[in-house]
């Protein structure tokens, strides 16, 4: 077989702001017998261009195939070759034809950015062998994994320790799956959903990950410069090039079409973290929303108010939280806080399964604790467990069970705010209530007393040693309860 060709072009331009394209889709020609291209960018100082690729499959959103890889901001230079690719990006056949460089406008501004992107092609007149399908191996259907039903949970099962959001280099952090994994395992989480940025090449490898007892859930963050949005299980990658709440409607059904589970991510104030508050409109077919990410004081009671305020009007989402954790590489040296599993997502299923705790997620059977530690609280009415639905207009007794947080306060929240706060006695705990279902919901909370003095000393001197992200201060942090612990709803119809 004859050496290969290579075959080099240089596109440029000049991109302006333009929300209704966030993504801007340049062209460039492929020829037959092609094993490999790669791709090397720059683009003017002062603004922010991410990267992607797209072959002659694909096209403008909403698009269904083609999808080659994203790398967003992290990496100036990238490639995919028939049985190899830069993580983020699928490896696969070349097809002949007009692929397309993706620029994200991350931060374009007047009078516009100028790009330089340099690709090369690596040309063989013959290509022998198999070879693989494009992205045939990136696709992770859950329905095919043992125990592809859902099982059915009752009220005394099992509750297992998980977290919901976390990357690795597929996407913009350092650490591998398999030092994410280890980190997992050593933290005593059960489940771990790994969910890069815009990409799914993540998911072949987290398929047959075997090295950790932790369960793989396949997951990708729909990242946009209007939102984020969590989507778990789906079998296959789902074009994120959303510029409207239309184009977020369907995404919601597309994830749903493929199997999928949808959170709305950390829709808080986050100052000079593009697109990381949520600015599109939360449709109807949302499945869940991300209360809590990362530690407490990171403005979570703003998501957490805005939770409420959807629950007020009858929407029924499953609270959730997640890390947002970028593995690092090498030796873990960031406080617990900043770890995977800060906080941690409890689900109770009979059998940790990916299709069960899909269909946890789906139900409402999930609370949110600081730490896999705890403390925890589990809210049940009878043979009726977080998550279900009561009769309306009709006394209920409900009852809160709490591990681990003696010294602390139990807080019961309905439509009208606090309907009960009690002191926790003990760290084998139950309270009852008795709820007269007069509002569309009821959920409860432990709230820091007796370990507040501690952890906002801890936190003081985090802020001497280094401010806080996003502007945060300590003031803002003390006018709001520090919450350790929150279950999901119980419902009224």
């Amino acid at each position: 077989m004859s050496e290969p060709r290579h075959v080099e072009v240089i596109l440029e331009g000049v991109l302006q702001p333009n929300p209704d394209e966030p993504v801007a889709r340049i062209p460039f020609h492929v020829p037959e017998g092609s094993t490999r291209v790669t791709l090397q960018y720059e683009h003017d100082a002062g603004h922010i261009l991410d990267l992607g690729l797209q072959d002659p499959r694909g096209g403008p959103f909403p698009s269904l195939e083609g999808f080659r890889g994203w790398s967003g901001g992290a990496r100036r230079n990238v490639f995919v070759a028939l049985d190899d690719a830069t993580p983020g990006y699928l490896p696969g056949a070349i097809p002949a034809g007009t692929w397309h460089v993706l620029l994200g406008r991350a931060d374009v501004h007047a009078p516009g950015c100028n790009y330089r992107v340099h690709v090369g092609v690596d040309v063989k007149d013959e290509v022998g062998g198999d070879v693989m399908g494009v992205g045939d191996a990136t696709k992770v259907d859950p329905a095919t994994a043992p125990h592809a039903e859902a099982t059915d949970a009752t009220v005394d099962a099992p509750w297992f320790p998980g977290d919901l959001q976390t990357h690795t280099h597929h996407s913009d952090a350092k650490g591998s799956l398999d030092e994410l994994l280890t980190a997992a395992e050593r933290r005593g989480l059960a489940y771990l959903a790994v969910t890069d940025h815009n990409t799914v090449s993540h998911h072949a490898p987290l398929a047959h990950h075997d090295a950790t007892n932790v369960l793989p859930i396949p997951g990708m963050e729909v990242t946009t410069y209007q939102g984020h949005a969590n989507v778990w299980g789906a079998a296959d990658w789902i074009d994120f090039r959303l510029a409207s709440d239309a184009d977020v409607a369907w995404m919601v059904e597309r994830a749903h079409t493929l199997g999928g589970v949808v959170s709305i991510n950390h829709p808080k104030t986050q100052p000079g973290c593009i697109g990381c508050d949520w600015q599109f409109a939360i449709p109807d077919g949302v499945d869940a929303m991300e209360v809590w990410q990362g530690p407490w004081w990171l403005r979570n009671w703003e998501s957490l108010a805005r939770y409420d305020a959807l629950l007020a009007r009858g929407r029924r989402i499953t609270l959730v939280g997640g890390s947002d954790r970028h593995q690092p590489a090498g030796e873990e040296r960031d406080p617990e806080e900043l770890r995977v599993g800060s906080p941690t997502t409890w689900l109770q299923v009979a059998t940790l399964t990916v299709p069960n705790v899909l269909a946890a997620l789906r139900s409402g059977r999930a609370s949110v604790t600081a730490s896999p530690r705890g403390p925890r609280v589990e809210l049940t009415a009878g043979t009726t467990p977080t998550g279900g639905t009561l009769p309306a207009n009709e006394p209920h007794e409900v009852q809160a069970r709490v591990i681990g947080a003696a010294g602390e306060r139990l807080r019961w929240i309905g439509v009208n705010g606090v309907e009960r706060d009690v002191p926790i006695t003990s760290d084998a705990f139950t309270d009852l209530h008795t709820w007269t279902a007069d509002g569309p919901y009821l959920r409860c909370e432990v709230t820091a007393e007796g370990s507040l003095a501690e952890r906002r000393a801890r936190l003081a001197e985090a802020v001497r040693l280094h401010a806080l992200p996003y502007g945060i201060t300590l003031d803002e942090v003390d006018a709001h309860p520090w919450r350790l612990a929150l279950t999901n709803p119980l419902y009224a119809a």
